[in-house]
């Protein structure tokens, strides 16, 4: 039986800086995860691959004043912190099911960036909506993410996690604006607010 073990952490950050350490990648739509990414070797056969993926926020005074939020909310892979058995079988399929992951966790990252521009307002009364709404979001992601690793056998079953990877690629694309690298000005649409 194959035993794939997915270490996903969120943590709300509020950090002045977000400096990327030189094993850490944002999420790219032109960068895909590689096995060199891995950072940690193990040789355990219960392990064949764990991966360190996280969307957090930061927030402070003024830049919640920003043309969007875009910045703010930023979706990371810690190579330092992941793992992979090199004696795995099929690695290229277990990399490509933790970059399903990790698109899925950008997902949920451009929906935060969206729910915060919307209610930009709330946010000048203090960052408590931001928290809420982080780890509704959050519990939202941990929901979708036991329900594709269920539908799909982890990446397993090859026509099930197609479907899966269709409908996150169309939620990416509904949500393009809330690309980390958009800098300019969003216009909320009066149907989202």
């Amino acid at each position: 039986m194959k035993k794939v073990l997915l270490l996903l952490m969120f943590f709300p950050l509020m950090i002045l800086s977000q400096n990327l350490q030189a094993d850490e990648l944002l999420w790219s739509k032109d960068r895909k995860l590689k096995k060199e990414d891995y950072k940690l070797i193990t040789h355990d056969m219960n392990v064949e691959i764990k991966s360190f993926i996280s969307f957090s926020y930061h927030l402070r005074g003024f830049n919640v004043f920003n043309n969007n939020l875009n910045k703010n909310i930023i979706n990371k892979f810690s190579g330092n912190a992941s793992v992979l058995n090199p004696d795995a079988n099929n690695i290229a399929a277990l990399v490509d099911y933790q970059q399903v992951n990790f698109d899925l966790s950008e997902v949920y990252a451009r929906r935060m960036r969206r729910e915060l521009l919307i209610n930009k307002s709330k946010l000048w009364k203090g960052f408590d909506y931001a928290e809420q709404t982080f780890s509704t979001l959050v519990s939202e992601y941990q929901k979708a993410q036991n329900l594709m690793n269920e539908e799909t056998n982890y990446g397993f079953d090859f026509e099930k996690l197609n479907g899966w990877k269709q409908k996150i690629d169309n939620e990416l694309k509904d949500l393009s604006e809330f690309d980390y690298n958009n800098t300019v000005k969003i216009k909320i649409k009066k149907t989202e607010g």
